[in-house]
């Protein structure tokens, strides 16, 4: 029989990921649990700037056109949407903001972390006490839905790719989710839930979250 995974992602990102789950031979439901809105900003990015994305959303919004300039990312799937949109110097963390805030080299340059509102962490903090010129700039807000936007008898398992979407299913009026699997992209990830079986990518990548679905079902 053919798990049935939900989707949780924004679009348009839940389409392309649905279709990678459908690939690894899952049958897959796209319902986000969360939408993303621009945030407008009248403050301009410096051209001598380096960048980073902590998440693919910041890129789609950031609307920049990619060049040479020194671009930083957690994740496969943010080093993929930066490349697409033409950045070619990416330097790409495997875990999460604390490991890329280590592998942020020393420059005399702005450092610009483009983000949604809500963040993990204080990146910025981190990279000002090692002696770096780093700010944040926000350009997106993510929203919450605040009902079930999926019939729980329609899936067997749920893929979460950030700890809003986890808090945001938790929040949801309470149903039992005990016959359910959370797939989750990392430990940040896992770390809201309650009531519902985990599982932990070993990467935070869409490939190492599918392959850790797959290593449950062997």
């Amino acid at each position: 029989m053919t798990t049935r995974v939900w989707i949780t992602r924004t679009q348009p990102t839940a389409t392309r990921s649905a279709d990678n789950w459908r690939k690894a031979g899952f049958e897959p439901v796209i319902a986000p649990l969360l939408s993303v809105e621009p945030v407008p900003s009248d403050t301009p990015i410096p051209d001598e700037a380096e960048l980073i994305f902590t998440s693919a959303n910041a890129v789609s919004h950031c609307g920049l056109t990619g060049d040479g300039r020194r671009v930083y990312t957690v994740g496969d799937a943010t080093a993929a949407a930066a490349r697409k949109i033409g950045f070619s110097n990416i330097i790409s963390g495997d875990k999460d903001w604390k490991a890329l805030s280590q592998l942020i080299e020393k420059t005399r340059n702005p450092l610009i972390h483009l983000s949604g509102e809500v963040v993990r962490g204080d990146l910025v903090g981190a990279l000002r006490k090692r002696g770096l010129q780093a700010s944040r700039q926000i350009i997106y807000r993510t929203v919450p839905v605040t009902s079930w936007p999926v019939e729980l008898d329609r899936i067997d398992a749920v893929a979460l790719y950030s700890p809003l979407a986890s808090e945001t299913l938790m929040a949801l009026p309470a149903r039992d989710l005990s016959s359910l699997t959370a797939y989750c992209l990392s430990e940040n990830v896992a770390e809201p839930l309650s009531g519902i079986s985990v599982r932990v990518a070993k990467t935070p990548s869409e490939m190492s979250l599918i392959a850790c679905s797959l290593a449950q079902d062997e």
